[in-house]
């Protein structure tokens, strides 16, 4: 029998890993991903931390002691290739915020339209389910049923008919953005919890198939204070509230026992004390101007990564690979260079002709107003190659379909959207992630 065991799990294996494997009947009638923004495992690996709801769902269902983020590892790449299956050379969203050629005013990833590869959302229209977008990254104009943001920037039209319904019955009017008074102590607390009511509204009176949300708090307490700081703590607990009020609409609409919870972070943190400002060195070496322009530019470090303003002008790239090479020995040792060859071993911005790996500790930032190369910036970080586990983010999945109390070493974040197709039985051919076999309850492994 186990010989048996061992053929199927293989023969499964060798099935999932073509693009066009045939899909079996869904495990779970509903998906609900969350995503916690720099939620690291030790979230609930280490009972130190107050995350009852979180530890619980980890310790009956599967959790991963590690998984690894995309380059950058930052949150809207991340989010992106955890709703596509893909690396962000091919879904497009390469950065936080787009490079724009003619100025550092360069607008935002936010429409689904910028992203060049089928989502999660579109697979489930397509299969006539139904889902919903509840802060999610990149989500204006998403091709689905509810949508929601928890705050209103100031252009806002006029609200639709679900904003209504959640303002009368859930929220109350949704306040506008307003990014000079808000205050992590507040603010980001209070849009993760009507977040959370929305999402509790919308699983108890709509039961959407899918429902994808975003919470961002412990993100912002890790930039200000880094990985321990005490309003870490409070926000891995108001996290795990938010969970815990998801897992109970569940219940209460009827769908626990049909729903498949998967709570992912989408990249670690690491404590930072100095950034590099390479904008400046260009800057000085007249390959980039102090203007809102850039002026005459012919090089740019978007974060660590260097952009040319013409791919080909091999010149420049020596002129800045010379500069980089050459610096001092003390500040030499903080950074080593990452070629193309490695960036595309990660599915980075193909429009990079290098990038900077900074050792522990240190940064690069895209800031061109620093008057000198090295900074001081404590706090907390993220973003660079996704190779030491301090940038590994959190995984947990439970629910029908899936194995119990199992621990898996680590998985890609890539690999998210495969699981959620499986449970939902729908048809997605992912270009990057993979279903592993050993997440799948032995009773639908043996259907094969």
């Amino acid at each position: 029998m186990k010989k048996l065991t061992a053929f199927l799990l293989l023969l499964l294996m060798a099935v999932v890993a073509q693009p066009g494997f045939a899909q079996p009947k869904p495990t779970a009638k509903h998906v609900i991903l969350i995503s916690i923004d720099g939620m690291r495992p030790d979230f609930y690996t280490d009972s130190k931390w107050p995350a009852y709801t979180i530890q619980q769902l980890a310790k009956e269902g599967i959790q991963a002691r590690g998984m690894r983020p995309v380059l950058p590892s930052v949150t809207l790449p991340d989010h992106i290739t955890m709703i596509t299956g893909a690396l962000p050379m091919r879904h497009g969203i390469y950065h936080n915020q787009p490079f724009d050629a003619k100025g550092w005013s360069a607008g935002s990833f936010s429409n689904s339209s910028q992203i060049k590869v089928p989502t999660l959302w579109d697979a489930v229209k397509k299969s006539g389910g139904t889902c919903a977008a509840i802060n999610w990254p990149v989500s204006v104009g998403a091709p689905v049923n509810w949508y929601y943001r928890s705050y209103r920037t100031p252009d806002s039209s006029a609200p639709d008919e679900f904003l209504k319904e959640i303002e009368e019955n859930v929220t109350g009017k949704t306040p506008v953005a307003d990014r000079s008074q808000t205050s992590t102590d507040f603010d980001s607390y209070a849009s993760d919890m009507r977040a959370a009511n929305v999402a509790a509204y919308l699983i108890q009176k709509h039961k959407p198939n899918l429902i994808t949300v975003h919470f961002v708090t412990t993100d912002h307490v890790q930039h200000e204070q880094g990985k321990e700081g005490d309003k870490v703590y409070k926000a891995v607990a108001h996290a795990d509230v938010c969970v815990s009020q998801l897992v109970e609409a569940a219940k209460k609409a009827g769908i626990y026992e049909n729903t498949v919870f998967i709570i992912a972070g989408d990249h670690g943190f690491e404590d930072r004390h100095t950034q590099l400002a390479w904008n400046s060195l260009l800057i000085k070496e007249g390959l980039l101007e102090n203007k809102p322009d850039r002026g005459n530019w012919k090089a740019c470090f978007k974060d660590q990564f260097l952009i040319l303003k013409d791919p080909n002008d091999k010149a420049t790239l020596a002129r800045v690979r010379k500069l980089i090479e050459e610096q001092p020995a003390p500040i030499r040792k903080l950074y080593r260079i990452v070629e193309r060859a490695e960036l595309d071993k990660y599915g980075a911005d193909p429009n990079a002709a290098l990038a900077i790996q900074t050792v522990e500790g240190v940064v690069c930032t895209s800031r061109y107003n620093h008057p000198d190369l090295v900074q001081s910036t404590p706090g907390g970080s993220h973003g660079m190659l996704p190779d030491r586990p301090s940038l590994n983010a959190g995984f947990v999945a439970f629910g029908p379909g899936l194995r119990k109390k199992m621990v898996v070493p680590t998985l890609g974040m890539e690999d998210v959207a495969p699981l959620v197709a499986y449970t939902l039985g729908i048809d997605f051919k992912v270009p990057d992630g993979i279903l592993y076999p050993g997440m799948i309850a032995d009773e639908y492994i043996k259907g094969y």
